[in-house]
């Protein structure tokens, strides 16, 4: 009888450590799932933290590209600033050096439909015609001269 009372106590130390280790168990799926949640949550935040870095390079790349071209802005307008526009006798423009703002270059003009494009193009001369050599503009600095010849109307006719 003490055996089988000695089994019980036996059977029943048994159970009690098998509920025990299912109750760890239990503990443990418990812990894994947490586990599982957390890293779940830490790679959403990582792919958040990705975006938001890959966002960042890009306002950097823009901030970047923007102050450059201000800077080319601010550039243009300093060189500008050595010109002013005139009117030639035939009533054509184009940008001519100031005096005073030469820095070592002789006299040019500009053409200004190359300025107005943001390009400094200067005109070339050739006779009395001014050439630009990017757009083709001819600009025309005195008028024609009248030609020898008279019409039957008694007027000169443009060479």
């Amino acid at each position: 009888m003490f055996a089988e009372i000695s089994a019980a106590v036996t059977s029943a130390k048994t159970a009690l450590d098998i509920a025990k280790a299912a109750h760890g168990l239990s503990n443990y799926n418990e812990l894994v799932a947490a586990v599982s949640e957390v890293n779940a949550k830490l790679m959403d935040a990582t792919v958040v933290a990705l975006a938001s870095l890959e966002k960042q390079s890009s306002l950097a790349s823009e901030v970047s590209d923007l102050k450059e071209s201000l800077r080319k802005i601010e550039n243009w307008e300093s060189q500008m600033k050595r010109y002013s526009l005139h009117a030639f006798p035939t009533g054509a423009l184009a940008h001519a050096l100031q005096p005073g703002m030469e820095n070592g270059e002789p006299m040019h003009y500009l053409c200004t439909a190359c300025v107005d494009k943001k390009k400094k193009t200067t005109l070339q001369p050739n006779g009395r015609v001014l050439h630009c050599p990017e757009c083709n503009t001819n600009i025309y600095m005195h008028p024609h001269s009248p030609s020898p010849n008279r019409n039957k109307g008694g007027s000169w006719m443009a060479a």
